[in-house]
């Protein structure tokens, strides 16, 4: 998957940020360990002492080195054993003072075994993901802020229970699948007529899983078909394999879905992220108006097998956004 330089260049700088925070964090740990217990200073000392001695023997090249090495080497691993042990009778974790790296695997280079490191490429991808997000409102809706009060709770539904109490169900099936989110994980489908809270219940899932570190994509169906659209036929220069990444994403959120032109290369695109997202076992959240007859009918029976399998809440009441307006005339 190739990606635009941009990308790279903006994954660079945050292996750098990280580089300078870790940095400040050492620093901050030193002064404040070293002010309290100056002996921590003294070994800190001694230690880069040996090390600098050590550089200038390697330098000196003259007779036989070998037994002065030796000496230097365990000059400054009886101070690295003494330093771990004054920093526990002191109060702190014998590591206290190690260098700090976000990425055990190239110590916060970006270089592993001379190629890229894994945490390089998912900086590149996040920066990537990022742009495809940049439209979508991920931080605007929270759990918090779902109100189960505009659900009718005085008569039953078709579905047999109130309004409120069937949102109130999806209510707690949407918080704790966010809550318990981790991978590999299960899939939603939202059916429901629109102004019902799939949108709100899906971003408040995605805004709880993005803190949890996991890359997220939230769209919709019509804006992020185009893309994919756009960019087989070469009619794109965004530098982003937007297919790709909707596949390999930790949590896709597909909104929206049968609001798109109806197109077979849609159809197409739409089967290709669903059977490789479910074949690698990553979740998907659907939001959608029609119901699954409309939806075997449109996008076939291959696609419904896969929908078939999913958590299929029914969301039902009426037009929040609506009742919203009339509430605060």
């Amino acid at each position: 998957m190739g990606f635009d330089s941009r990308f790279y260049d903006k994954a660079e700088r945050e292996i750098k940020e990280r580089q300078a925070n870790n940095s400040r964090i050492l620093e901050t740990r030193r002064n404040d360990a070293e002010t309290k217990f100056p002996e921590l200073a003294l070994l800190r000392r001694a230690i880069s002492g040996t090390s600098g001695k050590l550089i200038a023997l390697i330098a000196d090249r003259s007779g036989d080195i070998k037994p002065r090495l030796d000496d230097l080497e365990r000059e400054n691993l009886a101070l690295q054993d003494k330093l771990r042990s004054t920093l526990v009778r002191c109060g702190y974790p014998e590591d206290y003072l190690d260098p700090i790296y976000s990425c055990k695997i190239c110590r916060d280079t970006g270089i592993s075994d001379g190629r890229l490191c894994s945490c390089f490429m998912e900086a590149v991808k996040k920066a990537a993901s990022d742009e495809l997000n940049s439209s979508s409102p991920l931080k605007l809706c929270g759990f918090d802020e779902f109100d189960l009060t505009y659900y009718d709770d005085t008569e039953p539904t078709s579905l047999g229970a109130t309004a409120r109490k069937i949102m109130e169900k999806n209510y707690l099936l949407c918080r704790k699948y966010a809550e318990d989110f981790h991978l590999p994980y299960e899939s939603i489908l939202m059916r429901g007529r629109t102004g019902l809270g799939k949108t709100h219940l899906s971003l408040s899932i995605a805004s709880v899983v993005l803190e949890k570190g996991y890359s997220v994509i939230y769209g919709s169906a019509p804006d992020l078909f185009r893309r994919i659209e756009k960019e087989h036929f070469g009619n794109a220069d965004n530098g982003v394999d937007t297919l790709d990444m909707l596949i390999k994403t930790d949590l896709l959120v597909l909104d929206d879905l049968g609001a798109e032109f109806e197109s077979k290369f849609y159809v197409s695109a739409f089967y290709n992220i669903l059977n490789d997202r479910m074949n690698s076992s990553l979740p998907t959240i659907i939001n959608t108006n029609l119901e699954l007859s409309e939806l075997e009918k449109r996008y076939g029976e291959r696609i419904s097998s896969r929908i078939s399998t999913m958590k299929k809440p029914i969301f039902v009441g009426s037009d929040v956004r609506i009742l919203k307006e009339r509430r605060h005339k």
